[in-house]
């Protein structure tokens, strides 16, 4: 279906979604579009957006004042969003064979520095890997968001785990683990949103053709 939806939360909160963000303007400073314009012609790295002190000065009170969000989703079969003040945010333009979508993530600072280390580049990766073994991916974005636990995927964002100590350390397993869930739930666009196969009916499908790419 498509999808057009407008969500109206506290000024001071940063937001990703499905579909195609249609009021960047509206709900960005003017500094945070300039550094989406060059995230746009990034390539080899993320570009942070909302940066980390910004998030955490909109952490440190409550807006009384509201912004509306609008994003736009042509055939797709769900939408998905997430919404907080203590959101940063990072991305980077990815250079496929006919496509150039962008790879995103949000996170707070209990998720920094792993976050903003790994998370954007393996969205990349992973868009690269299997556009690559299966064909271009035809989304114009995917989203990581960080999540305390588990993983869980809808079309062009999804949510993951792996979290550093209070200290910003990380083991290798915490760090493995959540490159993992990252590639696995963004190659969940693949399969089963874009291919739309029945994930109920039919799960190997989408978790077995997933874990081959």
């Amino acid at each position: 279906g498509d999808f057009d939806v407008s969500i109206t939360v506290p000024s001071d909160h940063i937001m990703e979604a499905t579909g195609v963000h249609q009021n960047r303007k509206d709900v960005f400073t003017a500094e945070q579009m300039k550094r989406w314009a060059l995230a746009e012609k990034t390539f080899d790295k993320p570009v942070v957006i909302v940066t980390q002190e910004e998030a955490e000065a909109a952490e440190k009170g409550f807006s009384d004042k509201k912004s509306t969000w609008r994003f736009k989703a042509e055939n797709v079969r769900d939408f998905g969003f997430s919404t907080s003040r203590k959101f940063m945010l990072d991305a980077m333009a990815v250079q496929l064979e006919t496509k150039k979508p962008m790879a995103i993530s949000m996170y707070p600072k209990e998720a920094n520095p792993l976050w903003g280390d790994f998370s954007t580049k393996a969205v990349a990766q992973t868009l690269k890997t299997y556009s690559k073994h299966t064909f271009d991916y035809p989304y114009p974005k995917a989203v990581s968001v960080s999540a305390e636990d588990q993983g869980m995927e809808y079309p062009m964002i999804c949510w993951n785990f792996g979290r550093p100590d209070k200290d910003g350390k990380y083991s290798d397993r915490i760090k493995y683990g959540m490159l993992g869930v990252v590639i696995h739930e963004v190659g969940h666009n693949f399969f089963p949103m874009i291919i739309n196969s029945d994930e109920r009916q039919w799960t190997w499908m989408d978790e077995g053709l997933n874990t081959f790419l």
